[in-house]
Formats: structure tokens, C-alpha cells, sequence
């Protein structure tokens, strides 16, 4: 196998040999650069131990991240979680219900609930990025919360992810259709605290480099970006027997 450390050997050698042999400066480059050209699967090589360097930097700095923030991830008094405080593992999810890959990973989440129990603890993370185009995400995300101080997030988030497209009026018909005190939840969707809970959501999401879209999961001091199921699977059992 062909290398960088061949190279050396070989210019070394040429050093070692005395004198009489001394290579100039643009003899040894026109040397190497002979050999790259006879052996250009070394760059390949290069390239790809760089990028693998350049990829595990990355996602130390990912976890860092994660490790710094794990208090306002986990423990936001504020944010709605399904599960004992004290259960094994936590997982925390930034969604937007307009969102088609939180959808699409909405069914992981419900199945988990049920199937792990006590073990797992769901904080949900309102992170409504859509916004700007779908004009609902926010409105989705306080009214969550709304049915949220009514002890009925529950069911109002997979209500809301069950719809296809969220207008004003089905997000209302929503909150009727799970039960809620309608004069309450109007004086609690209005209520400013709300907004400013999904604000600093918003700004917890930019302190996490890693998140660059919806759903972002977090589970110790992991992460799943999308709606990899199959890896978050993976994540919880480890955590659970691990």
C-alpha cells in the first residue's frame, strides 16, 4: 500500500545517504510529485481521513453543545413531558406540527410511550419554524401549550399531528373536539408567557448547532436529526440496558 510515509522514507533515504546524493529542494518536490502521479489514490486517502477527522470534530462539538445546554433541555419547568421525572431515560423532541418528518415520527413517539412506560420521560420542545410560510405553526404551538395548562397536551398534540394541514379554524375545532374549557383556552392562548416560552425555545434551537430542522431528538447526550426512527430505537435500548 502506497502512503504519505513512503515518501518521507524515501526522501529521508536520500538524506541519510551522504553528501554526494543531497537533494535539492525542487529535486525532492519534482520526486513527490512524480509519486503522487504514479500513486494518485494516496490524495483519495488524504481526503477521506480529513473529512473523517474534519466529521468527529464536528460531532464533538455537537455534543458539547448538548452537554451544555442538558439543564434547559430536560428540565424546563415550562415545556409539557409525558413520563415520571425520575424515569430512565429522557427524550426530548423540537418539532413543528406542520412539520411532514414530525408527522411521519409522531407514531415512534405514541408506540414508545406505550411500550416503554415508566422507563421513558417525552419533553416536548414547541419549536414552530415553519411559520414564516405555513402561518399556523405558531398558532399550533400556543394552543398546545394552551391545552397544556388543562392537563390535556396529550391529547391535543396528536390530535394536531394527525391533521394534515392546519388552518385557525381546525386548530380551534381541535380544542373543542378534546374537550376544553373554550373561555379558558382563548385567556390562555393569549396569555403572553406563552410566547415568550416559545421564544426562548427558539433560542435554546440556535444554541444547538446540530439542529438545522425539524424533529430534533436528543436522548443523553445523543441526538437524532429527522425522523430516524430505527436510530432512535437504538438509542433508547442502549440507554435502557446499557
Amino acid at each position: 500500500m502506497t502512503s504519505i510515509a513512503a515518501i518521507g522514507m524515501m526522501t529521508a533515504s536520500c538524506a541519510e545517504a551522504g553528501p554526494t546524493t543531497t537533494m535539492s529542494k525542487s529535486e525532492i518536490e519534482t520526486l513527490v510529485k512524480e509519486y503522487i502521479l504514479e500513486n494518485p489514490e494516496i490524495i483519495r486517502d488524504a481526503i477521506i481521513k480529513l473529512q473523517e477527522k474534519e466529521l468527529q470534530q464536528e460531532q464533538e462539538v455537537y455534543r458539547e453543545s448538548i452537554v451544555s445546554a442538558k439543564d434547559a433541555l430536560e428540565n424546563d419547568p415550562r415545556d409539557a413531558t409525558l413520563g415520571p421525572d425520575d424515569a430512565k431515560v429522557t427524550i426530548v423532541e423540537f418539532f413543528d406540527y406542520n412539520c411532514g418528518y414530525c408527522k411521519r415520527a409522531t407514531p415512534w413517539v405514541e408506540e414508545a410511550i406505550k411500550k416503554y412506560g415508566t422507563d421513558i420521560r417525552v419533553v416536548f420542545k414547541e419549536l414552530p419554524i415553519l411559520d414564516d410560510r405555513t402561518k399556523t405553526s405558531r398558532i399550533a404551538a400556543r394552543a398546545a401549550l394552551a391545552a397544556d395548562k388543562q392537563g390535556k397536551y396529550k391529547e391535543m398534540h396528536f390530535a394536531l399531528m394527525e391533521q394534515k394541514r392546519l388552518s385557525g379554524d381546525v386548530i380551534r375545532e381541535t380544542a373543542e373536539k378534546i374537550g376544553l374549557d373554550m373561555k379558558r383556552y382563548d385567556a390562555d392562548l393569549a396569555d403572553p408567557t406563552i410566547d415568550q416560552h416559545i421564544n426562548d425555545t427558539l433560542l435554546l434551537a440556535n444554541r444547538l448547532p446540530a439542529l438545522t430542522g425539524t424533529p430534533f431528538f436528543v436522548v443523553g447526550d445523543e441526538y437524532v436529526s429527522g425522523a430516524d426512527t430505527d436510530r432512535l430505537e437504538q438509542l433508547v435500548e442502549a440507554a435502557l440496558n446499557g
